[in-house]
């Protein structure tokens, strides 16, 4: 965690395969990521469709295609806020802070670790069951999401430059 609280910014690529119940194959998709230090992420889908997602403090914009951009306030959504701050917290080298949300289970050797994060709130565990984390020293390579109805979703993550997956 103290490896990942001293990266100020970073970019990677990624790719997601999600595998949902009321669809008969997984759905793909492919892009770029970027982190600023303290609360800064963007998530930009470039494949199979133009799609981005952006947090900036305690704002979630999200853009499909061409559209207008639709913003929350996650202080009014805590159940998304729970799962940004998964994403951000860890980015962040933020321990106390995930676990404020998470039960926080730590594996591994600094070139190779796993985070496990289980909700603590009820209103994030109706959402959310488990979020699995693993990176290799102060970066993100494999996020893998387990929401309560039983859909997943896992991102592998390279570094700018790098193929993900």
């Amino acid at each position: 965690m103290h490896r990942l609280a001293e990266v100020a910014h970073s970019r990677a690529t990624f790719t997601e395969t999600r595998t949902i119940a009321a669809l008969a194959q997984p759905v793909r998709s492919s892009g770029r990521l970027a982190y600023r230090r303290p609360d800064r992420m963007e998530q930009i889908t470039v494949w199979p469709r133009q799609e981005v997602l952006q947090v900036a403090g305690d704002r979630l914009t999200l853009t499909e295609d061409q559209g207008a951009p639709q913003t929350l306030d996650l202080a009014e959504h805590p159940a998304i806020a729970g799962l940004v701050e998964a994403i951000l917290g860890t980015l962040a080298g933020d321990l106390a802070g995930l676990r404020r949300a998470y039960r926080v289970r730590i594996a591994g050797t600094p070139a190779a670790w796993r985070l496990t994060l289980l909700p603590r709130e009820p209103a994030l565990a109706a959402l959310l069951r488990q979020v699995t984390i693993d990176g290799a020293g102060a970066s993100l390579r494999r996020v893998h999401s387990i929401q309560a109805n039983g859909d997943e979703s896992v991102m592998h993550i390279a570094p700018a430059g790098s193929p993900a997956g």
